[in-house]
């Protein structure tokens, strides 16, 4: 015997309840998945706790470098600029660009170099402006020059408007255009100094290691793409663009990979490197620990700022 199998016969009016049940829990769901993404990406876009910029206030001091100002401005070293030791400064780097140990020391050790006591172990951000010495050279991206005004820290629009002129139209700043933007900006910067321009082997080294650090902390250390966004918010507001959604990257940022993209970005402009120069992904390493990029000879400040070696 077969077993009886009853049929319910669907009616076209629950065929279509079915058919309404079933889109709109789809559409629900993408919903709901929309508005997931939405909440994640508007919790991405914001800085971490007792992270958020703050402008600089009364007393406070900064220094001729955007990415140790914005820093300060958020406050992963002190927001006020001062008291910079190695290890506040290592910390700062790390917790807030994924920068090596390695360039802070370097870094943290010029510093304390040009900090005017000499048993000081921290810096002041404002004790970097020190002229030719210890990171602040002619022909930057987005200041004076001291011969200019007196004042080679304060950021200046028309020089960055400059560099500006080579990520137009474009999205994402790349190794060729920032090289031929910072070359632009050395043979500008030339022409108005004149005879006062210093620009040796040294401040060339230094000049292209800051813009290998700008394209790797706002974007890729190994690739060198960063979004323009990104780029104006840490040059023009010194501020970490966390609200256009940025995080620090993934890979860290340290001198061999900064020296490593030191030779590429040289490789992708016309400029005749001084004679004996060789670059190589130690040479931004060698300039920072003050030895002469040619002869490896060790320097001191006093000749320097002289600029007598």
């Amino acid at each position: 015997m077969f077993a009886a199998i009853q049929m319910r016969w669907i009616s076209p009016f629950d065929s279509f309840l079915v058919l309404y049940v079933l889109f709109f829990q789809t559409v629900n769901m993408k919903y709901v998945d929309s508005l997931l993404l939405l909440v994640s990406l508007a919790l991405a876009a914001q800085a971490p706790s007792g992270h958020e910029y703050e402008a600089p206030r009364a007393g406070d001091v900064r220094s001729p470098c955007p990415g140790l100002n914005s820093l300060a401005n958020h406050g992963f070293i002190p927001r006020n600029g001062k008291g910079m030791s190695i290890a506040v400064l290592n910390k700062g780097l790390k917790d807030g660009m994924n920068v090596g140990t390695d360039f802070s020391i370097a870094i943290g050790g010029l510093g304390i170099q040009a900090n005017p006591n000499p048993l000081a172990s921290s810096f002041d951000l404002d004790q970097l402006d020190w002229h030719n010495f210890p990171i602040e050279h002619d022909g930057s991206l987005s200041r004076q020059d001291i011969y200019e005004s007196g004042d080679d820290y304060s950021f200046n629009q028309d020089k960055w408007d400059e560099v500006l002129a080579y990520f137009q139209g474009k999205t994402t700043a790349t190794i060729q255009d920032a090289s031929l933007a910072r070359y632009s900006r050395i043979k500008t910067q030339r022409a108005i100094d004149g005879d006062n321009f210093i620009y040796g082997a040294r401040q060339l080294v230094l000049s292209t290691g800051e813009t290998a650090l700008y394209l790797s902390t706002m974007g890729n250390p190994m690739t060198g793409d960063a979004p323009v966004s990104y780029v104006k918010s840490l040059f023009e507001e010194e501020r970490l663009p966390y609200e256009l959604g940025w995080t620090k990257p993934d890979q860290e940022t340290n001198l061999m990979s900064l020296g490593a993209m030191v030779v590429q970005i040289e490789a992708a402009n016309p400029e005749v490197l001084p004679e004996g120069l060789s670059l190589g992904a130690g040479t931004l390493k060698d300039v920072y620990e003050l030895k002469d990029p040619i002869t490896g000879k060790l320097l001191n400040a006093t000749c320097l700022l002289a600029n007598t070696c």
